[in-house]
């Protein structure tokens, strides 16, 4: 093998000295190949020696292939070569980049780049590659022979290495002193290109430099800032914005020392007389601003001022925007030519003139500000956003779209932190959906002086300016513009009713425009399609009605445009347009009204979708436009409903577009003004081939089918055919034979139970259904809303055919003896609780089944040698039974009840309080004060406030607030226990008692905050919480005034009362945000407090002969770090983020559970705040580098070695969705870097995360219609 493998060297090395090109090129190709199956390894040392000097000397090739495929081989074998091997690579490049060929010395520092890119960021090599390089790249650099293009590649390198390997230079404080002092040299070169590489250099070595390399470094710019040397001052302004991008931690601390001068430098004579160095300053500022949050906050006044001035600075042009006449008179508004209306691009040319360089550096400032400081947007609003208004016009096409763009982003920030519905709250409608009501104000209602009210006072300049840029000459400034319209109607919910008929009109001006070009400009039909959608769905149709004329036909023809995007865009906004002119409120109004437009959309749809060429994309929104257009406006459509209903149940057939058309139907059937002979005859025919689909495979299509099978039985129930309702019977009967269709349970029950209340189909349902629903019941799978539709499906058979009930009975108390020999405790219980159930509705429909059941439990409780099972059952039995049945007369039954509170079994004491509860509903004045009397004996107390809870859950209005009287006091005694689970009940107990009356009990409960006792204070913060689930409008009313006293709780000196705190705040968080979005800057303090470890609350515990540390915090922790999470999907606009990153940073170093909620919010911050978080990268490294080395002991257990895994995808998914946002932060990019090279896991979770991506960008984009 050795042999062999020698012989393959050899014949590669007299290919590599052939003189043909083509023969060399093949031989590094073929070592390439040879050397990543390993096979280099079974060659002699000396041979190996011989064959990497060869490829180094290929380096020097005439040929330029060869010379790259030279450089591509150095970078496959260095991975496998000694210290000594990579020692003669490194100073053969090194040498060869001295050289004074051009092309030499440019394929040799692409060389060194690439051997250093295959090197191990840590390890012996990395430090012996700095050894030997960086002294021989920094004698290059400082040798005053050296040519202009030798210090550009050398530094280049430099620069390079600094960013690849700091932990090689890290320490080494000799190197980092003679480098810094000869890249401070080059900053002084008379060459750009030197000083410009100088600069990259410089930055890259200072996040890792010591404090006295980084000192020297500081001192030297102030040094040059403070000088009259305008290149010195300009190179040092540049350096500085890149420092903040790369070393913005160190930089801060000394940015009060810096900031000064480079204000005073951007309005000094100097710079007024000087562009160019007006443009640096802005260029480090703009980095200052996103990398520096922090400690520019001093200056971020000053800065704004400034950029504003600055971005009216344009002293070569005389026109000015001084007002609406000049404004008109420059655009020609006013004159009969139509091409007089768009701006002219080219009115003004100076190519010296770079004043726009400053304008559009001034715009970027004001971004980034608008980006980060979203606790300014008062301010921003009122004095930026009108100076971004006045310059829609600019002169300059990339300082006009750069404006555009950042008045864009501040509309996006007033939307996300300015005191409007967020947009993770809110969902968007869907075509045709209009959850608004135009009675009321349509527009977002904004308080005085707020961010939105200081946009709304801008709308008249907005349309006048935008009406104007929507016809600029050049495409990015009108699909710029439409940009700015989206958000801002999307802002204001609509709000333009006085302007539509000014931007309506330009916006037709600029579809003449765009109908004669091609390229670019095919894309504005698109925006300008999703601009009229959204005016569509926000205003009401008077205010745009007259224009129909003009743009249906433009809708129209894009329906039936051959370009599929366009197409698809067209479908949409043809759903929305008859939406909102057939809008249920006015449906019956409209009438008639705008019959012409929607027969014009209607046969535009028909003959899109009768076109060969539509794919299966094109077919499914054209059925769903259709769909919106009959269900909206189909008594206008009469004559074309036969045609049209043809066409759907065509789709029916087609495997493709079947889904859609089964939607379609649902939405056609379910109109009100979709009626008459020949829709009902419709609907008949539809239900065979929806009800086929239920057995599908496809769980969309199953699920669609059972809506669309419910909305047609809605529709025409009673008339439906018996053939055809045993026909669905037969095709539903079979998912209900097992429970692994559970989840199609309720929609499935809910079809056959509109048969029955519409008598159809009774009798196939009793002899085919009835058997298998039995069966179910027996599933412990059976709950929540598929226990819920069974129960209801047996109450309507029931109510039909009273006669059923015998043979339902004896199934049950089959099923029932069947479960009491069940092994399984939790299949028992779970089981019984259905049966029990299921007994209760058979009762309650047929009185005379209830007898028996409740003779059968009296001998039960009475028997002495019954089974724990048996008496548990029948316990269930009358407590569902006495929710109806007025047990009091029965003194006997209730006796063997209470006597069952001493049973043994803990399941049948639980039963017993269930029950005693339940006959306390049924006769409440009889059986309440013997759970009184119980809730103070200390043997039954916890008994007794199941059953009151029972009482309290299924009680009447009436009964409840009998109750409340009696109970409220005793509550609060029994709350002070010791017994957590006691408090836990009581707490519940309370909640329900005070939404009875919350304007009596709050205050109430509100003046025990303050109570002595711990259990008491937490008892009440409990009740709170366990209220906050209510959704009246009215108790959120009384609350939002106590909201804060009531949560001040989290700072109690009593972690007994910090957890339930803790949980309301979560709770409140989760289900009413909008009592506590106003008082996050004092509650988030509290919150933020309780993710710190105290060590007060850590304890040693002896185990054997070990101690092991025990926190006693780590549960409220873990509640404050997911009550953090929740937050950022409810008051994300409220959060002060430069605070919540760094307790989530903090939280990367806490226990494995909460390294994992950190990594969570990570991934969100991500998505929600990719600048502001991007600012932090470099500041998660060390904790996540110290997790990812944690290894395992060689005895870890299976669940060890999954917890370790899971917790490193879940750090792999924040780095993924990290590295996505616009970041420059070196040490992470070098953790990405190490992590992508080195972890198979890592690469598989960016790959996931890969798709997820763009299955997220297919639904953003269906949500979008």
């Amino acid at each position: 093998m050795a042999s062999r493998s020698s012989q393959g060297v050899h014949s590669l090395l007299e290919k590599m000295g052939s003189p043909d090109a083509d023969f060399r090129y093949m031989a590094l190709s073929d070592l390439i190949a040879e050397a990543n199956r390993g096979m280099l390894s079974s060659v002699e040392q000396k041979v190996q020696m011989t064959l990497l000097r060869k490829v180094l000397d290929l380096v020097r090739d005439q040929n330029g292939e060869v010379k790259n495929m030279s450089v591509k081989c150095l970078g496959t074998l260095v991975k496998t070569r000694n210290d000594e091997e990579i020692r003669l690579i490194i100073d053969t490049l090194v040498e060869y980049i001295s050289s004074k060929e051009d092309e030499l010395r440019d394929i040799a520092s692409l060389g060194l780049k690439t051997v250093m890119g295959q090197i191990p960021v840590e390890g012996d090599q990395a430090i012996m590659a700095a050894d030997k390089l960086v002294p021989r790249l920094l004698s290059q650099i400082s040798d005053p022979s050296a040519s202009q293009e030798l210090l550009i590649d050398s530094l280049d390198v430099l620069a390079d290495y600094f960013s690849r390997f700091p932990h090689a230079i890290s320490n080494d404080a000799p190197l980092q002193r003679n480098a810094i002092k000869v890249i401070l040299a080059a900053l002084n070169n008379n060459r750009a290109t030197v000083r410009k590489r100088a600069i990259q250099a410089v930055s890259a070595l200072a996040p890792f430099a010591i404090s006295e390399v980084f000192t020297k470094l500081s001192e030297s710019i102030a040094v040059a800032l403070s000088s009259d040397k305008e290149e010195s001052i300009k190179i040092n302004v540049q350096l500085l914005g890149l420092l903040a991008k790369t070393s913005s931690r160190r930089l801060g601390r000394r940015l009060p020392e810096f900031m000064p001068r480079i204000m005073t430098i951007l309005t000094s004579e100097q710079a007024q007389e000087d562009d160019e160095l007006r443009e640096i300053c802005l260029q480090a500022l703009d980095n200052i601003v996103l990398h520096c949050p922090a400690e520019v906050t001093p200056f971020v006044i000053q800065i704004v001022e400034s950029s504003v001035t600055l971005l009216k600075h344009d002293p070569n042009y005389a026109g000015g925007y001084e007002s609406d006449e000049e404004m008109d008179a420059e655009d020609g508004f006013g004159d009969d030519g139509e091409d007089d209306d768009f701006i002219d691009d080219d009115q003004y040319s100076d190519d010296d003139d770079v004043s726009w360089k400053v304008r559009r550096g001034a715009a970027k400032v004001l971004a980034g500000i608008i980006a980060t400081r979203s606790e300014m947007l008062p301010t921003l609003t009122s004095g930026v956003a009108p100076a971004l208004v006045s310059r829609f016009t600019e002169r300059e096409e990339s300082v006009r779209n750069e404006v555009l763009n950042t008045f864009s982003a501040l509309l996006q920030q007033v939307r996300m932190h300015g005191s409007v519905p967020q947009a993770t709250e809110v969902l968007r409608n869907s075509p045709g959906a209009l959850k608004r009501k135009w009675e009321a104000d349509a527009a977002v209602v904004a308080t005085e002086g707020s961010p939105l009210s200081q946009i709304m006072s801008l709308k008249p300049a907005l349309a006048k300016a935008l009406s104007k840029t929507v016809v600029s000459k050049t495409v990015p400034t009108r699909l710029a513009s439409y940009v700015v319209l989206r958000d801002l109607i999307i802002l204001l919910h609509g709000g333009l009713d006085e302007h539509i008929g000014l931007l309506v009109t330009q916006t037709e001006k600029a579809l003449k425009g765009a109908e004669t070009s091609t390229g670019p400009s095919t894309s504005i039909k698109t925006e300008i399609l999703i601009f009229l959608n959204l005016l569509f769905r926000y205003h009401r149709p008077e205010f745009f009605d007259q224009y129909l004329d003009h743009l249906v036909p433009f809708i129209a023809s894009v329906i039936t445009d051959k370009l599929q995007r366009e197409t698809i865009e067209g479908f949409r906004v043809a759903a929305e347009l008859v939406a909102v002119l057939r809008a249920p409120s006015i449906s019956t109004a409209t009438s008639g009204k705008y019959k012409a437009y929607t027969e014009q959309l209607y046969t535009a749809i028909m003959v899109r979708l009768e076109r060969s060429d539509s794919d299966q994309e094109i077919k499914g929104k054209g059925i769903d436009a259709l769909s919106n257009l009959l269900a909206f406006a189909g008594d206008d459509l009469q004559e074309h409903l036969p045609k049209a209903f043809a066409h759907l149940h065509d789709r029916l057939n087609n495997e493709t577009t079947r889904l859609a058309a089964v939607k379609a139907i649902t939405l056609i059937v379910s109109s009100a003004v979709c009626v008459g002979e020949v829709v009902n005859q419709f609907a008949t025919q539809s239900i065979s081939p929806i009800a086929e689909f239920v057995r599908q495979n496809n769980r969309a299509l199953r699920i669609a089918s059972f809506d669309g099978l419910n909305a047609l039985l809605i529709r025409i129930g009673k008339y439906v055919p018996e053939e055809i309702a045993e026909r669905v019977v037969d095709e539903i009967n079979p998912l209900l034979q097992h429970d692994s269709n559970i989840s199609l349970l309720p929609s499935a029950l809910e079809a056959l139970s509109r048969l029955v209340e519409n008598g159809r189909g009774i009798n196939a349902i009793q002899t085919k259904v009835i058997p298998n629903i039995l069966k179910l019941v027996r599933s412990p799978l059976l709950q929540g809303t598929a226990l819920a539709s069974t129960l209801k499906f047996l109450e309507a058979l029931l109510t039909a055919s009273p006669a059923v009930s015998e043979p339902i009975i004896r199934s049950l108390d089959e099923a029932a003896l069947t479960s009491q020999d069940a092994a399984n405790q939790t299949y028992f219980s779970q089981v019984s609780t259905t049966l029990a159930q299921c007994y209760s509705v058979v009762a309650k429909c047929v009185p005379t089944a209830s007898a028996p059941i409740v003779t059968r439990a009296k001998s039960i409780f009475t028997k002495k040698d019954a089974k724990d099972a048996e008496v548990y059952f029948h316990l269930l039995l009358i407590g569902e039974l006495a929710r109806f049945t007025n047990f009091s007369k029965d003194k006997s039954l209730f006796d063997d009840v209470l006597r069952l509170y001493d049973a043994d079994s803990d399941e049948v004491k639980s039963a017993a309080a269930f029950a005693v509860g339940n006959m306390a509903v049924g006769n409440l004045e009889k059986f309440l004060p013997i759970i009184e009397a119980q809730m103070h004996e200390e043997k039954h107390s916890l008994l007794a406030l199941h059953a009151l809870k029972e009482l309290i859950t299924h009680g009447s209005s009436d009964q409840l607030a009998i109750l409340a009287n009696r109970i409220w006091q005793p509550l609060f005694e029994i709350c002070a226990a010791k017994d957590e689970a006691i408090r836990n009940i009581g707490a519940e107990c309370l909640a329900r008692l005070i939404l009875t009356d919350p304007a009596q009990y709050l205050s109430q409960l509100q003046a025990r905050i303050r109570d002595p006792a711990p259990s008491t204070r937490a008892s009440v913060i409990a009740a709170i919480r366990f209220t906050l689930t209510d959704t009246s409008a009215k108790y959120d009313d009384l609350l939002s005034p106590r909201i804060v006293e009531f949560l001040s709780l989290l700072s109690d000196e009593s972690l007994e009362v910090r957890k339930p705190a803790m949980f309301a705040f979560n709770a409140a968080a989760h289900n009413r945000p909008a009592l506590i979005r106003d008082h996050l800057t004092i509650l988030l303090p509290m919150l933020y407090k309780e993710t710190v470890p105290r060590q007060e609350l850590l304890r040693k515990v002896s185990m054997g002969p070990f101690t092991v540390t025990t926190d006693d915090g780590l549960d409220l922790r873990k509640n404050a770090f997911e009550t953090m999470y929740t937050l950022l999907d409810t008051c994300f606009g409220k959060i002060n983020l430069t605070e919540y990153i760094q307790r989530v940073i903090a939280g990367l170093r806490d226990e494995d559970g909460i390294k994992v909620l950190s990594s969570l919010m990570l991934v969100r911050l991500a998505s929600l705040a990719p600048t502001q978080v991007a600012q932090h990268l470099d500041d998660i490294v060390e904790p996540i580098t110290s997790t990812l080395k944690v290894k395992l002991k060689d005895q870890a257990t299976k669940q060890d070695v999954e917890k370790s895994t899971e917790l490193q995808r879940s750090l792999f998914r924040a780095m993924v969705a990290l590295d996505k946002t616009p970041h420059s932060a070196p040490k992470f990019q070098a953790l990405v870097r190490d992590a992508k090279q080195s972890s198979q896991l890592y690469r598989e979770v960016e790959e996931s995360s890969l798709v997820a991506m763009n299955g997220q960008r297919e639904v953003a984009m269906d949500l979008d219609g």
